[in-house]
């Protein structure tokens, strides 16, 4: 379950030089950019690989999940923290099993983390502080890909945009609430105390592009949770898609969303396939 919430939050590190990891996508005269993004890296993973800047460079505009300017404005935070807020005398703990809520708690006593600050929130956003903090104790302390891009893209004039509102990315936290702590929680337990292999297996698929791999790793096990996957993956895949085929443009823009959307029968690129685009390795082409 673990593999959840690294499409929800940040993942991983690598020290390649190149990547497999950006597409041109093509149809006609057209044609668009797409990579796969992970949410933190680590400082060693700068710079990036040069299909990321060239990608950019040669787009007038960059798509993201959604625009990450505002969900991280104070506006943004205050809306994203009283969604996932328990009201006042509820909290995490009582949601959970005895067995459960002792685990947690001695997690987190033992990983430094104040109980009362995870325990306040909704099991899909607690899972997420705790992957947070386990990610970054093990150096994920850098901006992610699309941070990064962001960035870049603001100096060099470019527009940003998001295939989200702000309010749907945060109603895909408030669905994943529904699927029950219980259960949410204890996958997220069970996968923190080994998440280091994990770790290391997708920064492999993910800077080398290897789909089926990251089918593999992650959608597989994904998919033994429907509601979930659903929810995550094939909702937002299916809607980004619509708008992907559907828009107008004149001249090249680049699409960096979560590197597990990319993959899977429901991923993007099959989709893109399905639709009469041909799909390139950036990398390839250099």
């Amino acid at each position: 379950m673990f593999r959840i919430f690294s499409l929800v939050t940040f993942i991983l590190l690598s020290s390649s030089v190149f990547a497999d990891g950006v597409w041109k996508v093509s149809k006609g005269e057209q044609h668009f950019y797409l990579a796969g993004s992970i949410h933190l890296l680590g400082p060693d993973d700068y710079p990036l690989p040069p299909e990321y800047l060239i990608a950019l460079k040669n787009s007038d505009s960059l798509l993201l999940e959604t625009d990450l300017e505002q969900l991280s404005s104070p506006a943004g935070i205050q809306q994203l923290i009283a969604q996932n807020s328990y009201p006042s005398g509820e909290n995490l703990l009582q949601q959970l099993s005895q067995p459960l809520a002792k685990q947690l708690a001695e997690y987190c006593k033992k990983n430094n983390i104040p109980l009362e600050q995870i325990a306040r929130f909704k099991p899909a956003f607690a899972a997420v502080m705790l992957t947070t903090t386990q990610l970054q104790a093990q150096g994920a302390t850098a901006p992610g890909v699309d941070a990064y891009l962001q960035e870049e893209a603001k100096k060099a004039g470019k527009k940003v945009t998001g295939l989200e509102t702000m309010q749907q990315h945060l109603a895909v936290l408030t669905e994943l609430n529904n699927s029950g702590a219980e259960t949410l929680i204890k996958s997220t337990m069970e996968d923190l105390t080994d998440s280091s292999e994990d770790f290391d297996a997708m920064r492999k698929a993910w800077r080398s592009g290897d789909l089926q791999q990251l089918e593999h790793l992650y959608l597989d096990d994904l998919k033994n949770y429907p509601a979930v996957y659903q929810t995550l993956i094939v909702k937002r895949n299916n809607a980004w898609i619509k708008q992907l085929v559907t828009a107008k443009y004149e001249s090249p823009f680049f699409v960096v969303v979560g590197a597990l959307h990319l993959a899977g029968e429901q991923g993007l690129i099959p989709q893109l396939k399905q639709q009469g685009y041909q799909v390139t390795a950036l990398a390839g082409q250099l």
